[in-house]
């Protein structure tokens, strides 16, 4: 399918194969090259994407390891099924909302949310110690005063960070990286461009049972919140694909 490629020009070897893989990247999780198809040439796709071979090859091992492609002599360079695509990768969580998350992507990005989020909440409200119940209040703070969309995503991002970390389970911490991918793709979803006014009052409701020490009430406004936040990420989302 012909698409502008845009021209990767600028920037370090580092900087130019990692902007090779995502154009790459969001052209697969985009469905223009579908599962088991292959890429087109190595001297093509360099010459498409204005980068070197040896540029292109990194691109091509960094996409590998995130699941999406395989490269064998005899087939070339194949688009995987998306079961094997790691869905928690912070690159490939941006690409499927780089043309604006489907209604399917929020559903599942909120049923996760509320399989690890309100019991985060409760155990925090438990288990946290002062300093972490301080960091937990500073975080809100910061979401308070935030005036800028970027500001209140870097804050809540830090305010939900602050959870997990006082939740003081170590397989939970294990999994923060993920946690905060998914985390910043849905604010970033839900926020659509805009603070919208019930954001500071429903992190409040969740900060303060934390911070006494209520772990059904923490439990209870953390769903509450999620509810919110779906349904503004929901708003916005589009039709997937038929």
């Amino acid at each position: 399918m012909a698409r502008s490629a845009g021209r990767v020009r600028s920037g370090t070897s580092q900087t130019r194969h990692s902007q090779a893989a995502a154009l790459i990247g969001q052209r697969i999780v985009a469905g223009e090259w579908p599962v088991g198809v292959a890429l087109p040439t190595e001297a093509d796709l360099s010459r498409e994407l204005d980068v070197s071979r040896a540029s292109l090859r990194e691109a091509i091992k960094l996409l590998a390891g995130k699941g999406l492609l395989s490269s064998t002599p005899r087939r070339g360079t194949i688009v995987q099924p998306h079961s094997n695509w790691n869905r928690l990768d912070v690159d490939v969580l941006v690409w499927q909302t780089s043309g604006g998350a489907t209604k399917s992507f929020v559903k599942d990005l909120f049923e996760l949310r509320r399989m690890i989020e309100p019991e985060a909440a409760a155990l925090a409200a438990e288990r946290a110690t002062p300093e972490q119940r301080a960091e937990v209040a500073d975080t809100f703070r910061a979401m308070e005063v935030a005036t800028e969309v970027q500001a209140s995503i870097d804050a809540d991002l830090a305010f939900h960070r602050a959870i997990v970390k006082a939740a003081n389970n170590v397989l939970l911490a294990a999994f923060q990286p993920a946690i905060e991918a998914s985390l910043a793709v849905s604010f970033t979803v839900s926020r659509a461009g805009q603070i919208h006014p019930h954001i500071v009052p429903m992190h409040r409701a969740v900060a303060e049972p934390i911070i006494t020490g209520d772990a059904e009430a923490a439990r209870k406004a953390m769903n509450v919140l999620l509810d919110r936040s779906e349904s503004d990420a929901a708003s916005v989302a589009v039709d997937d694909k038929v």
